[in-house]
């Protein structure tokens, strides 16, 4: 049921779907402090469990437009929550998160029903006078903004992190996929977020991999001091392939599941994969660039996990650059960098990698949550 648990009035309603969302206009810039209250458990009541504040004040921030979040609080103190992003429209959008939020709570408390938490960058049931965030549409090269996350603008910013999307066949867009939570916390330290989206038509490394390069002298013409590589799957692997070939522009790359083996539909070529990641680490200079990588149990497109882990940890004995392997225990599959549980564990061991010195950074092999160090 799409409405369920949704108590706004036809006013609210209207403004939603307009985009007008409050008073404030829409192409006024947010102050940071604004920004961060909106995306706080004080906006959804002040309570809730560790995942539902990973989902909410991180997850949700790195979703794609439209986009809406659904949670319940159940009566032992659980919660659920759901968010949709990248619908065709904010009311697809509310459907999807609403219906999908209900659904998992009637499996486990049928007497309780979800909220619709936002809808877009606008509140639902906020105070009067509470701010909305419009979708950021910044484009540097051939990167745009993550809608939204916060923007600090070159001057003020630690740098520009560039996330790049994973490759799932000429037929599946992930053009509009959010990005992992894990990124919300480095854009909090001052880090702004832009996305690398390819067409899925020509999404190949040899097409790819020279416009990120090249990309990377507009991030710089823009006014960013440093550059971060990111990415998942296929965007892990030429993220770290990019940093080999501009080692002097670009600071760390964080990797999640690197694969460049296999198409969808098709038989993974994964005989080779373990030699060509062999090769794809030792594309980088020992004394810059750092490097986390994250690896991942019941991964199709890792044949090792523990070998790629171990690998990197071998490495990062060799190289004065901070290296890091994160193998989380119980966190598995192919996106499990999008796992709340990843993102609660293991954000803060990253963004103290990314900035912190390059001795309080983690190095060698971690499965447990670290923090630094």
């Amino acid at each position: 049921m799409a409405g369920r648990g949704w108590n706004t009035g036809i006013g609210a309603l209207l403004a939603l779907m307009l985009g007008i969302g409050s008073a404030r206009a829409a192409d006024e810039p947010l102050d940071f402090e604004s920004y961060r209250a909106l995306f706080s458990m004080a906006t959804l009541g002040g309570r809730g469990s560790a995942s539902l504040v990973a989902g909410w004040t991180q997850h949700y921030r790195a979703a794609m437009p439209n986009a809406a979040f659904a949670f319940a609080i159940l009566p032992d103190g659980r919660t659920v929550w759901r968010f949709a992003n990248g619908r065709d429209t904010p009311e697809a959008a509310r459907d999807a998160a609403q219906s999908g939020c209900d659904r998992d709570v009637a499996a486990i408390a049928p007497d309780t029903t979800c909220r619709l938490a936002a809808l877009n960058g606008t509140v639902i049931d906020a105070p009067p006078g509470t701010p909305s965030v419009a979708p950021r549409r910044d484009v540097i090269g051939p990167f745009r903004a993550a809608p939204f996350l916060f923007r600090h603008g070159p001057e003020a910013a630690q740098g520009a992190i560039i996330w790049s999307h994973g490759y799932g066949g000429p037929t599946r867009d992930q053009r509009q996929t959010a990005a992992p939570g894990f990124l919300a916390p480095l854009n909090d330290a001052g880090w702004d977020v832009l996305r690398f989206d390819r067409d899925p038509i020509e999404d190949d490394i040899a097409t790819s991999l020279p416009r990120l390069v090249r990309g990377l002298a507009a991030i710089r013409g823009a006014g960013y001091r440093r550059i971060v590589l990111a990415g998942q799957s296929r965007g892990g692997w030429h993220s770290v392939l990019a940093a080999g070939e501009r080692p002097d522009w670009v600071e760390a790359v964080i990797a999640a599941a690197p694969a460049a083996h296999g198409d969808a539909g098709e038989q993974n070529n994964l005989t080779v994969a373990l030699g060509d990641f062999r090769r794809l680490l030792a594309s980088l200079p020992p004394d810059r660039v750092r490097l986390a990588v994250l690896v991942f149990d019941g991964d199709p497109f890792d044949p090792s996990p523990g070998e790629r882990a171990g690998l990197v940890s071998e490495l990062a004995a060799s190289r004065s650059a901070p290296t890091l392997a994160i193998w989380p225990m119980g966190i598995t599959g192919h996106s499990a960098a999008q796992d709340w549980r990843f993102t609660a564990r293991h954000a803060a061991c990253l963004l103290t990698f990314v900035q912190g010195s390059a001795g309080a950074a983690a190095r060698g092999l971690r499965r447990e949550a670290c923090g630094g160090g």
